[in-house]
């Protein structure tokens, strides 16, 4: 794990329980631990930016969840954090640095 992404926490969405878990897992490239299937947060502690990760094949409902539960992960870190959207194959710059995708 480089340097960066050691600022950096992703969140997988349960969808059944209706919250996010922190990926405890190590990935060499944060981008592995993303599934098309799935919705995810990434805390970037640096720019003080919570992504939401939308994956391609995720259901509508999940990313409805994620957008109702994004600002209680956020306010544990930091109310001043902005909440921003992303989806698989259409990443913004930014996230795709963080990510190591660029």
């Amino acid at each position: 794990m480089t340097e960066m992404e050691e600022h950096i926490y992703v969140f997988s969405l349960d969808e059944n329980l209706e919250l996010f878990k922190k990926i405890e897992e190590n990935y060499e490239y944060l981008s592995d631990a993303l599934d098309s299937r799935m919705v995810y947060l990434v805390i970037d502690h640096n720019d003080k930016i919570v992504w939401i990760w939308n994956g391609a094949e995720a259901k509508v409902r999940m990313k409805f969840i994620a957008t109702q539960k994004a600002p209680v992960i956020r306010d544990k870190y930091g109310i001043d954090y902005k909440i921003m959207g992303s989806d698989e194959g259409n990443e913004p710059t930014e996230f795709k640095m963080l990510l190591g995708l660029d």
